[in-house]
């Protein structure tokens, strides 16, 4: 070693950049802070790194490599495989490329010539030494050394979509100025060319698939990847653990969140851009116990909003739905549990409002689609903003309609029903079983019998079901399982429903897509007249029922008639008990059989 650090000290003389005496000065300290004599030199301000580099570089020839501005290359599993991680980081060394029986070796230090001659001498080659500074190669093997990266399944994984990271554009926040090296690493190993065409790649298939959403679940040995595809999620793939805080990273950089912190949820949003599509992502991060969960929901505003025609709903009811769009007030309440299209209904019906001689607001969270025309407010509860202190600013701008993404409260219900008996038309949801539940669950919030019979109009309750692929459809006889089936609930009869086989298009599922079932309940003045005396839900769904009201189950079955679903998809979605106003089961072996499907 004593050679090595005498050379470099006689290049430096002979270069002006030290003297005799500082250079006896630098050997005599390095002794006792045992140092590479660059290190020394730089610490006693003898000589900067970059002179040192410099110096070394005109010597040889060599010219210096800036890894992060003027390289694009990849760390092949090969070259990992000659110089390892741990070798690379304590000689300060970085593998650029192999070409035949040569190694092209970027060094701090290209005159440690033992790191070259060992080497050399354990893998066969000749090496040709490069030169750069040592912060840029320690940053190049933080970036492309990413473990479990070249995993044969990972590569398998996204060969058929190499080009995925070109293709889909991602509005990206840019990086912070951080001093702490753990973040430095973290956006070093997010920007490692695997990890990029991982993150990228994913959210491309999903596009493909029409996934709503992708589950990234970290598990004991292996991180599951899952889309979320006509309601069901699937499994798609799966990544060794290692690369995950890397995936993690990646994934938080493009959506502006927080890279350090691991132990708070955390959710924020990002677009992409592929092909013609434009995605908004919106990404929910929590911790577990094997790591960061990410879901992150995709909203396809390129699609544009549906029109109330494309809804699947029947048409009756569609020209019912449309006569309470035109009225100048009133209440027109969406229910249903989460992920059954509420707020694709709504969005559909502000489109067919839509005019210039409307003022029309919404108060949601979060405003999923654009429209343009509307005034879309955005609740933010940590500042303030809140449904019900928005509603009270939005009714001094002089509204003609109003949407509330959402009633929680018995304030912001108030506030709403009170709007929709001044001269407004109100638009909301609700999370709730039935139109009949709807009613109820207002009341048992606090909002009197008066309130509510005065402002409501209509509840239009609503599930999704999935459709029947249309290239894999076959016709099924009616057997007679399914027979005693009907007849024990009274349904009406079928001659022949559908199923698919499954395919290549629906992914061998057999459904493609899916369609919406509804439930309507005008506000008659029967419904108001049991608002003061049996409010009850059972009571409520027999005026209903005498009023010829079509329930949940009712339009579900009609369209497995049709076509358009199966049996199985509306026995798992739809309970069953609330079409049975009309006849009381007769529960026989066979009947409990198939309701368990």
């Amino acid at each position: 070693m004593v050679t090595v650090r005498k050379k470099l000290g006689e290049l430096l003389m002979e270069q002006g950049l030290l003297t005799n005496e500082q250079l006896i000065s630098a050997l005599t300290h390095q002794k006792t802070i045992k140092k590479k004599l660059g290190e020394t030199l730089v610490s006693l301000n003898y000589a900067t790194k970059e002179q040192i580099i410099e110096a070394l570089a005109k010597k040889f020839s060599l010219p210096i490599i800036e890894f992060l501005d003027n390289v694009d290359c990849e760390l092949s599993l090969e070259l990992k495989t000659i110089i390892p991680k741990k070798m690379a980081k304590q000689r300060v060394i970085f593998p650029l490329e192999k070409k035949n029986s040569t190694l092209l070796l970027v060094m701090a230090d290209p005159l440690d010539y033992r790191a070259i001659d060992d080497i050399a001498f354990n893998t066969k080659l000749r090496i040709s030494p490069l030169i750069s500074h040592e912060s840029s190669i320690l940053d190049a093997i933080e970036r492309y050394y990413v473990e479990g990266a070249d995993s044969p399944e990972l590569l398998d994984l996204y060969s058929s979509n190499i080009s995925a990271d070109k293709e889909i554009q991602f509005s990206e926040v840019p990086k912070s100025e951080e001093t702490d090296s753990n973040i430095e690493s973290l956006y070093s190993k997010s920007k490692a060319p695997p990890i990029v065409k991982l993150v990228a790649m994913m959210i491309a298939e999903a596009i493909k698939m029409r996934a709503s959403d992708i589950h990234i679940e970290p598990r004991r040995r292996i991180v599951q990847v899952r889309f979320r595809v006509d309601g069901d999620l699937r499994n798609i793939f799966t990544y060794d653990r290692n690369i995950h805080e890397s995936v993690i990273s990646r994934i938080k950089i493009i959506s502006s969140l927080d890279i350090t912190n691991r132990r708070l949820p955390q959710d924020g949003s990002s677009h992409v851009t592929l092909h013609d599509k434009e995605i908004d992502l919106r990404i929910s991060t929590i911790p577990s116990i094997y790591g960061e969960k990410v879901v992150i929901r995709l909203l396809d505003q390129s699609s544009g909003v549906v029109t109330l025609q494309e809804l699947g709903m029947p048409e009756e009811m569609r020209h019912s739905v449309s006569g309470i769009l035109r009225r100048p007030q009133g209440m027109l309440v969406v229910t249903g549990p989460t992920g059954s299209g509420k707020t694709t209904t709504l969005y559909a019906a502000l489109n067919h409002m839509k005019s210039e001689t409307r003022n029309i607001v919404t108060v949601e969270d979060p405003v999923e689609y654009k429209i343009e025309g509307i005034t879309q407010i955005q609740v933010h509860d940590d500042i303030g903003r809140t449904f019900a202190n928005i509603l009270r600013s939005v009714l001094r701008q002089d509204p003609d309609v109003i949407k509330v993404g959402e009633v929680r409260d018995r304030e912001t219900a108030e506030i709403a029903m009170r709007a929709s008996m001044t001269g407004h038309l109100v638009l909301t949801t609700l999370h709730t079983n039935s139109t009949a539940a709807t009613i109820t669950r207002l009341l048992d919030i606090g909002i009197p019998p008066y309130l509510l019979g005065s402002s409501l109009s209509a509840i239009l309750a609503q599930r999704l079901v999935k459709r029947i692929c249309i290239h894999c459809k076959v016709e099924l006889a009616v057997d007679e399982e399914l027979a005693v089936f009907m007849d024990s609930f009274g349904l009406p009869e079928i001659k022949k429903h559908y199923k698919g086989e499954g395919c290549q298009h629906c992914y061998n599922s057999g459904y493609l897509g899916r369609t919406a079932i509804y439930e309507y309940l005008p506000v008659s003045l029967a419904i108001k007249t049991v608002l003061f005396k049996d409010a009850s839900e059972i009571k409520i769904t027999e005026v209903a029922r005498h009023e010829g009201v079509k329930l949940l189950f009712d339009d579900a079955w009609e369209k497995v008639g049709f076509g358009i679903t199966t049996v199985e998809e509306v026995l798992a979605k739809i309970q069953l008990e609330e079409s049975a106003v009309k006849k009381s089961p007769k529960k026989t072996a066979k009947t409990k059989k198939i309701t368990k499907t």
